[in-house]
């Protein structure tokens, strides 16, 4: 796997985990709630990861850390890639764990 693909998959697992926590963590839950735009704090908030994702690929601890990328142009272009991958993981988690109306049984008649 190439370090681009790494960064790839591992920017779109923590999209799909982001949407899983902000639906099922009860904190997270009644806090993003209360937002009348979901969908820009969403992503405003995958922005903020990726951006610290590559910031850390900049630094020295990015061995340490197992960040393959380096700090280039290139590299940039890469993570640019790897949140329109994170978006897209984010929303299809949303939309397939996505609460369905209730099923309204009628009455029963006595």
């Amino acid at each position: 796997m190439t370090p681009e693909n790494l960064a790839i998959l591992i920017l779109g697992i923590v999209g799909a985990l982001m949407a899983l926590a902000f639906k099922y963590v009860p904190a997270l839950q009644t806090w993003y709630d209360q937002h009348p735009n979901k969908g820009l704090i969403m992503l405003g908030l995958q922005v903020v990861v990726a951006g610290v994702y590559f910031a850390l690929a900049c630094t020295p601890w990015a061995i340490d850390l197992g960040i393959s990328l380096t700090c280039t142009q290139a590299d940039a272009f890469v993570v640019i890639k790897a949140l329109f991958i994170m978006a897209t993981g984010n929303q299809l988690t949303y939309l397939y764990t996505r609460r369905g109306p209730a099923i309204i049984t009628p009455a029963r008649k006595k």
